[in-house]
């Protein structure tokens, strides 16, 4: 189990033998024993790495379980509650709220090795529902009932300007029904950012002219700078650029909660558990 979890967790058979410290021949054998006890395949190869199957992706979700408890137990036998290895994965929408709890948790924890990356909320969901990410930090619209962690934070929908804009004059906060017609710039269909904004357009009877259509914050910044149209972000992604302003909007239905969240099951397993405690105000982690 322990070299099914490492070539999931290492996305490879290579990494993983180095990271169990054996070799590769040694790490495929034990996989091939235990597909072949299983009846199933459990990776595909992609390259120089591997990715699990929907067999693999079911037995990591339960190995994943195994593992966390195993690292807390040893934290607690050791009696230290400063996790000694292993990897917690995080998956991200709004990387801004999340950065200064990972320095808490990697300072607490500096055996465990932080593997962050990016994506739209449903994307992550995914993700964590599947067990290729332990933990999430996401806007949510409403709470998801699949899933248990802590608010972070409350983010407000706001404009982004080119600095030149006649728009940019001034950054007093904005009413919605000011963007009627407007060239706007908005997420990608399934981005919490998008859907929210256009229920609350939808509500006021604002209509709306959306110039793009993007799949980042990057190319929301980068098409306003460049503009192309005015960016709906959250105001917790804003990020430093001289090229741009920002107007906060005023209306209703224009906030959503960022929130830590893992599976209910996971919560209070080794790692995670000790994310969700900083997360909660425990300073220890432990």
């Amino acid at each position: 189990m322990r070299a099914f979890h490492a070539v999931a967790m290492e996305g490879g058979f290579s990494a993983a033998a180095k990271a169990l410290g054996v070799t590769q021949p040694a790490v495929t054998v034990q996989i091939r024993g235990l597909e072949t006890e299983l009846g199933v395949r459990l990776f595909l190869r992609r390259g120089q790495g591997a990715v699990p199957t929907t067999a693999g992706e079911t037995l990591l979700a339960h190995v994943r379980r195994i593992m966390l408890l195993v690292d807390r137990t040893a934290a607690e036998v050791a009696g230290n509650p400063a996790i000694g290895g292993g990897i917690v994965r995080l998956g991200l929408s709004t990387p801004a709220t999340i950065m200064s709890l990972a320095k808490r948790f990697a300072d607490a924890h500096p055996g465990v090795e932080l593997r962050l990356a990016t994506g739209n909320t449903e994307q992550l969901i995914e993700d964590l529902l599947a067990c290729r990410v332990d933990l999430i930090a996401a806007s949510h619209i409403d709470p998801d009932p699949r899933l248990a962690g802590v608010v972070l934070d409350r983010q407000r929908l706001t404009l982004l300007v080119p600095q030149n804009d006649p728009l940019a004059a001034t950054s007093d906060p904005l009413p919605l029904h000011a963007l009627a017609n407007l060239p706007l710039l908005l997420r990608e269909p399934s981005s919490v950012t998008r859907q929210l904004f256009l229920k609350a357009a939808d509500a006021a009877a604002i209509p709306i002219r959306m110039a793009a259509s993007l799949g980042s914050r990057e190319m929301i910044r980068e098409a306003t700078a460049a503009g192309l149209g005015y960016g709906i972000v959250f105001d917790g992604e804003l990020g430093r650029d001289n090229r741009l302003k920002h107007r906060p909007l005023i209306g209703e239905g224009l906030e959503a909660d960022v929130r830590l969240s893992c599976l209910p099951d996971m919560a209070d397993l080794g790692m995670v558990a000790a994310f969700l405690a900083l997360a909660r105000g425990d300073d220890t982690g432990g």
